[in-house]
């Protein structure tokens, strides 16, 4: 029995049994009122579906909607406890489960909810309780809509206000309280003393298992869906408590297997930016992924000396042959000294001694290899051809800047036409502080010139439409205009960063003022701590006429997912209606975590996978998997590098929405008039 008829039950016989001495006429009235209640409230709730049900006998019915949505209004009209009548059936075109008739228009043709679904599927009425306009409590019960044959071929929601029931019968409980009082009002009193202390029996029944449910909910927001309701009773709280512990149970699981996926999509993907594709080495990520957690260790650079003659002569494809049989012949000997090598990139190398050999012995080390490979012929047997290299190795003995010491002594060995050199301060004098110096000195002419100038690339859709912008920076140098690739780096050192943040951000905001395209700007960690330039993001942003078309790419780094304020700055951002993109996502920190934790509008794929997706299997797996995870988690993927359409059309078919690079337009000072490719 309902929770509803209990309460109405248990009030009636206290009554019944304080007010025996009655005359036969009242006890007469208080039945034939309470089993008047029952019968309505058994009409009110089966009534109408078996009206639907006389009208709709098989699936062809169930085509007049037009006549049923008047049906529904009518009855809703004439019954106002009645909230919302709702039909839900298969839409043969989609094959889906969606509302086909309601008198709330809003979800018509939207998808139907799994207990309307299970209704039809399993036969069965279902209830949900649901809470209404202005925090209305209402019952929602979904009945089988059935055939000729006993099938379900549909169902239909009934949404009931319990506020208004409840009306209606305390409407016929006052009114029989007033007809009765001049006969009973030596009885009330002891009547509402029993009532009283039944209705706090009631409430405690009621109270408890909602004050259970809360608690269980609270935990949910630590993350805790392992804790269940105890059930007590069949009725309504008892079913309510049922249902929330199947969605518990169901929530555990998907959020277990969830983390599980993102800890293995992870790994897997830490392992492919871990190991270079070309020679199965690990790659320069590998390395510094060891060296991070050394204290102290030794470097040494190894370059095939005169490596662009040997693709010059016999093809790229021999190139990477001969790369490889290289690898494996380094290998072998390395192994036998436990060192461990790298590959860095092109045709060079790096070997790494983790204080396993002294520096003496290392040397040693690094000149018997050289002397080994050099000595060896590498035979390439599908061509048949034999090739000998000649190679050059920097050492460095210094764990701090380890790479770029080796490689000025790698620069030395080159000049100096022998096997190897070994990296010392004098070496560094001589190279980097008086190129460094004179960037500087050129970099604070540009800002006191004005000569920081923004470029602009073209994004655009599947349409091949440009629907965006993204702002470049570029330095001229008197008739020279110089790429980041030169400037930047430096320029981060030094106290000039901030102003060349600025001024981009102040050039691209006005360049946009009176167009409607989109434009995006490149911010980094350094950006967002910087108060100065917070503060003057801010402002811009404040003074745009339409935030929406802005969007800030944060390089993807771990820094930006470590910094205490990039959230508070994120959500300043959106709540302007700006947009956040997640830029060079697929290399160094590259954790699917940190699209979770920062929920960014876009993610820009690392252009270093795209250049050779149509070659590179590896490259293509990953792209494919992190665009497989952002569309789960509703993020635009946006692809760099597009130099063909053999790169296009791999992109297209891993269904990635947006493309930038140069087959669609090179960074430009100026934005043409027609902003589409039309290619």
């Amino acid at each position: 029995m309902k929770l509803l008829y209990k309460l109405l039950l248990g009030y009636f016989l206290v009554i019944l049994i304080i007010g025996a001495f009655l005359s036969f006429i009242l006890l007469y009235n208080i039945e034939k009122n309470s089993a008047d209640l029952s019968a309505y409230r058994e009409r009110e709730i089966t009534s109408f579906v078996q009206v639907l049900n006389a009208n709709i006998v098989d699936k062809e019915h169930l085509k007049k909607t037009e006549y049923i949505q008047k049906m529904f209004e009518a009855t809703i009209e004439r019954l106002p406890h009645i909230k919302r009548l709702t039909l839900h059936a298969k839409k043969s075109e989609t094959n889906q489960y969606v509302h086909i008739v309601s008198t709330d228009i809003d979800i018509i043709n939207a998808p139907s909810h799994t207990e309307d679904i299970n209704a039809i599927l399993r036969n069965k009425t279902t209830i949900l309780y649901e809470d209404g306009k202005d925090g209305e409590r209402l019952i929602d019960i979904t009945y089988p809509v059935t055939n000729s044959k006993g099938h379900a071929i549909a169902a239909l929601g009934a949404a009931v206000s319990l506020y208004a029931s409840d009306e209606i019968l305390n409407k016929s409980i006052k009114a029989m309280k007033d007809d009765a009082l001049g006969n009973i009002s030596i009885s009330v009193a002891l009547s509402l003393l029993i009532s009283l202390l039944f209705a706090l029996f009631i409430v405690k029944k009621i109270v408890s298992p909602i004050e259970k449910l809360k608690a269980v909910v609270s935990s949910f927001a630590k993350k805790d869906f392992t804790k269940k309701i105890e059930v007590n009773s069949k009725d309504e709280v008892g079913q309510l408590s049922l249902a929330f512990n199947t969605m518990a149970q169901e929530l555990n699981m998907l959020y277990s297997s969830m983390e599980k996926q993102i800890l293995i999509k992870t790994k897997e993907l830490e392992v492919q930016f871990l190991t270079d594709s070309l020679t199965g080495l690990p790659n320069r990520e590998a390395l510094f992924k060891d060296t991070k957690k050394l204290k102290k260790f030794h470097i040494a650079i190894l370059d095939v000396a005169s490596f662009k003659d040997i693709n010059d002569s016999y093809g790229v494809h021999l190139g990477n042959k001969v790369l490889q049989e290289l690898s494996k012949k380094a290998k072998m000997h390395l192994d036998e000294f436990a060192l461990h090598i790298y590959r860095l990139g092109a045709d060079e190398a790096v070997i790494l001694n983790n204080n396993i050999q002294s520096e003496q012995k290392f040397k040693e080390t690094i000149q018997h290899l050289i002397n080994s490979l050099e000595h060896e012929t590498i035979y390439i047997e599908e061509e048949d051809l034999e090739i000998n290299i000649s190679l050059h190795a920097g050492i460095s003995f210094e764990s701090e800047h380890s790479i770029e010491k080796a490689d000025i002594a790698l620069i030395h060995a080159k000049k100096e036409h022998v096997d190897l050199v070994v990296y010392d301060k004098k070496l560094e004098a001589e190279n980097r502080q008086v190129e460094n110096l004179e960037m500087i000195m050129k970099i604070k002419n540009a800002i006191n010139n004005y000569d920081f100038i923004a470029y602009y690339q073209p994004i655009v859709n599947k349409n091949r439409e440009v629907i965006k912008y993204e702002a470049l920076v570029r330095m001229r140098d008197k008739k020279e205009v110089l790429s980041p690739y030169f400037f930047l780096d430096i320029a981060k050192k030094t106290k000039y960063y901030p102003h060349i943040t600025r001024a981009m951000i102040f050039q691209a905001f006005k360049e946009f003022r009176d167009k409607e395209l989109s434009f995006s700007i490149n911010i980094e960690a350094d950006d967002i701590l910087n108060e100065v330039t917070r503060d003057f993001i801010k402002n811009q942003l404040e003074n745009f006429s339409d935030p929406s078309r802005v969007i800030f790419e944060l390089v993807e780094s771990e820094s930006i997912h470590n910094i205490a304020g990039v959230h508070d700055f994120i959500d300043f951002i959106k709540n302007k209606g700006a947009k956040i993109a997640i830029d060079d996502f697929g290399t160094g920190y590259s954790n699917f975590s940190y699209l979770i934790d920062l929920k960014p509008d876009y993610l820009k794929i690392d252009g270093s996978l795209v250049v050779n997706i149509n070659t590179d299997t590896k490259a293509y797996n990953i792209v494919k998997t992190l665009v497989s995870f952002a569309h789960n988690l509703d993020i635009t993927v946006i692809a760099e590098f597009i130099h063909s359409q053999e790169i296009l059309a791999v992109c297209e078919e891993l269904d990635i929405d947006e493309f930038q690079g140069y087959y669609f337009g090179e960074p430009s000072p100026l934005i043409p008039a027609n902003h589409s490719p039309g290619l």
